[in-house]
């Protein structure tokens, strides 16, 4: 899976396996060829985003920018400035607090490597590994005497009404995916009640909104759930209408091996604070 940042030149989505900008097919710095996952502690700028690429981390979506001096609020990051690296955190007011600056490029990358950890776990997502569940006598509990514990009702309830909520959602959603009406130059993307089109060989990964499904007997002209690259358009989940379709449902997207790298909501994080 590929990470994403924005090109330098065009602010086009790039992904990490593209060589060039798809926009303007400028070279992509952080261009990184797929390989096994070595890399578990990074000490470079270009292994920490290998790191990222090879656990399909959405970077853009998550705020972090690296081997970028991003400018815009609401952004962490790392930069060489010379013989120095920067690593920084923009708070959600535009203002700057740096984090560490110096030579040292391994402290540096551990400064961010950590932050980024944190913010992943904070979210449930663990790409170092889920931690090992503490035993019995770890937790200081003593396995002799057992404990008769009582389910409150109010407990129960919360319970039924968030297993009603994720069975509706998943009613809602069992035709999503592509769609193409014959003689029609678009292709429809489905999320739940959303449709969105793209046109067929746009150069740009523009998704619009469409006023409702394309036919009423719409069902008989899915081409699939997965993207493709033979259909002439862009893949809709890395188009900047899936990034506002995900922010806008407060995060609800798991698709990832890792458990939900398109659940990823920024404003999960304290932007106030220095670190």
């Amino acid at each position: 899976m590929a990470s994403t940042s924005k090109c330098p030149y065009c602010d086009s989505t790039v992904r990490s396996d593209q060589e060039r900008c798809p926009g303007c097919g400028a070279p992509n710095a952080l261009y990184v060829v797929d390989t096994p996952r070595t890399v578990f502690q990074p000490k470079t700028i270009e292994e920490l985003q290998e790191y990222c690429a090879e656990r399909g981390m959405p970077l853009l979506r998550m705020r972090f920018f690296i081997g970028e001096d991003c400018r815009e609020p609401k952004a962490f990051g790392i930069y060489r400035d010379g013989k120095n690296v920067v690593v920084y955190k923009n708070k959600s007011d535009g203002s700057r607090a740096v984090r560490y600056q110096g030579p040292d490029e391994a402290r540096g990358v551990r400064e961010l490597y950590e932050k980024l950890l944190q913010e992943c776990h904070n979210r449930g997502i663990y790409p170092d590994g889920k931690p090992t569940a503490p035993s019995k006598g770890q937790r200081g509990v003593n396995p002799t005497v057992r404990r008769r514990s009582r389910i409150s009702p109010v407990f129960l309830a919360f319970l039924l009404i968030v297993f009603l909520t994720i069975a509706a959602n998943s009613c809602s959603h069992i035709d999503d995916g592509y769609y193409r009406i014959a003689d029609d130059n678009r292709i429809y993307y489905n999320y739940g009640s959303d449709w969105f089109y793209a046109l067929e060989d746009a150069e740009d990964n523009i998704w619009y909104e469409a006023d409702g499904a394309p036919a009423e007997d719409y069902t008989e002209y899915q081409l699939g759930e997965d993207w493709d690259a033979d259909w002439g358009v862009g893949d809709f989940k890395e188009s900047d209408a899936w990034d506002s379709l995900d922010a806008d449902s407060g995060g609800s997207f798991f698709d990832s091996d890792d458990g939900g790298w398109d659940s990823w909501d920024s404003g999960g994080t304290d932007w106030d604070s220095d670190w």
